[in-house]
């Protein structure tokens, strides 16, 4: 493995962590902030795939993850929870949509 692909898988790991730290109320960054904490302590098969690609020790990593979610840096506050238990509202804007990736 060359260090361009240590670092892409690397940055795979980053962006989950970023998007585990996100502060605002925006829903949609809410959903992908849940699926990051999700994914960054669950230890899954994906998780380790990505982990080994990177050179980084997965049980480890997970292990941190889980720890750093024990400080609150990757909480679920209340008012993003209540964002997320809100009804959906029927899409406005017509001729857009958000790009999901489903296994």
């Amino acid at each position: 493995m060359n260090n361009h692909q240590i670092k892409l898988f690397r940055a795979i790991i980053n962006q989950a962590i970023h998007d585990a730290m996100y502060d605002g109320v925006y829903k949609y960054h809410i959903i992908d902030k849940r699926e990051a904490i999700q994914w960054l302590t669950s230890n899954s098969v994906d998780f380790k795939t990505i982990c080994f690609y990177a050179e980084i020790d997965a049980s480890q990593a997970t292990r941190k993850f889980t720890e750093a979610m024990k400080l609150d840096l990757y909480a679920m506050r209340n008012d993003q929870e209540k964002v997320l238990s809100k009804p959906r509202k029927k899409y406005k804007h017509k001729g857009k949509f958000r790009l999901t990736f489903n296994d």
